[in-house]
């Protein structure tokens, strides 16, 4: 018997837009889970999931309106809330498999709220190791969340607190209509692009859109004890290869790769108009990506690694290969 097979022209063959995947940090108290509340009550935050560690923590009550499966919710803005109970992948495998069965909306973005004594760094790793069908996904960011209050204290006190900001592509200080935080705004806009939060509703820009900003030197005086954090920064005038930089990055991470909280990278390619932006945690490395716009006044590459236990007479040794 004939089998009719579909027309090859009806077939849909066009490659599936990556969703984005946002990982919103911060101490305890620091005003995470106030930040999604208003977010979410912004109409253009619709369509998004959030992954939290447990619902109680949130406070959403007054937004749910079904219970989907299982521990995901739908919110009365279109939005969708999921427990992750320490299993991230799974949450998400969940969520994109009931989203392609048409059992949930089409949510078109992702935050992921940690809590508020993790290490976002195996959260980051975890994004961009590609461990399930996370080609469906791609890391949009860090957002770290800032007490405006009691946050330079905190980061001066609490590794865990510090970590997190220094490894933030961008830092939100809570409680701006209560405190004067103009001063720690310019303190901690050394480490990452810095919005005080007035108490409105925020922009969910803030969490998913990061311009291809160049690297920039750490200069953050924070925690003393944490664990020796030092940053690395370096600039050349030289393009480099494609093959060039991909061994390099198969040395540091074989190599250093325990000790390399992140490193962020911009370099122009030989013979290419375009630059690569290049991302390291720890083992893993992201995919490279492609940048189409660069300002002319911008070095050939640049480089910030943020290094755990690193001696500063190591810094030179990292970047030997890349040179030779």
């Amino acid at each position: 018997m004939a089998t009719s097979l579909p027309d090859p022209a009806s077939v849909d063959l066009a490659p599936q837009t990556p969703i984005p995947v946002s990982v919103l940090s911060g101490f305890l108290g620091s005003g995470k889970t106030t930040l999604i509340r208003r977010l979410l009550a912004n109409p253009t935050a619709r369509d998004t999931a959030v992954i939290v560690n447990e619902f109680g923590e949130v406070g959403l009550d007054h937004l749910l309106v079904e219970t989907a499966e299982e521990d995901t919710v739908l919110l009365g803005n279109g939005c969708l809330c999921c427990a992750t109970h320490g299993d991230l992948v799974q949450a998400l495998r969940s969520l994109l498999d009931r989203r392609e069965r048409r059992e949930l909306p089409a949510y078109e973005r992702v935050i992921v709220e940690t809590s508020g004594l993790a290490d976002p760094g195996p959260i980051l790793q975890t994004l961009m190791s590609d461990p399930l069908r996370l080609s469906r996904y791609h890391l949009a960011g860090l957002v770290t969340v800032v007490d405006g209050v009691v946050g330079e204290k905190t980061l001066a006190t609490y590794g865990e607190a510090e970590r997190p900001a220094r490894l933030a592509d961008r830092l939100l200080i809570s409680k701006g209509d209560l405190a004067a935080v103009k001063d720690l705004a310019v303190t901690l806009s050394e480490l990452a692009p810095t919005t005080i939060l007035d108490g409105g509703v925020p922009d969910p820009a803030l969490l998913f859109d990061f311009p291809p900003d160049e690297p920039r030197e750490q200069s953050f005086d924070g925690a003393a004890h944490s664990e020796g954090i030092i940053t690395i920064a370096r600039t050349f005038d030289q393009r480099f290869t494609k093959q060039q930089l991909e061994t390099w990055l198969s040395f540091l991470v074989a190599h250093y790769g325990e000790r390399i909280l992140r490193l962020k990278g911009i370099f122009r390619i030989v013979g290419e108009d375009r630059a690569l932006a290049v991302h390291v945690v720890q083992h893993v490395r992201h995919r490279p990506q492609s940048l189409d716009h660069l300002s002319d006044n911008q070095p050939a590459g640049q480089v910030v690694i943020i290094g755990s236990s690193f001696d500063e007479s190591e810094a030179d040794q990292l970047f030997a290969p890349l040179l030779a």
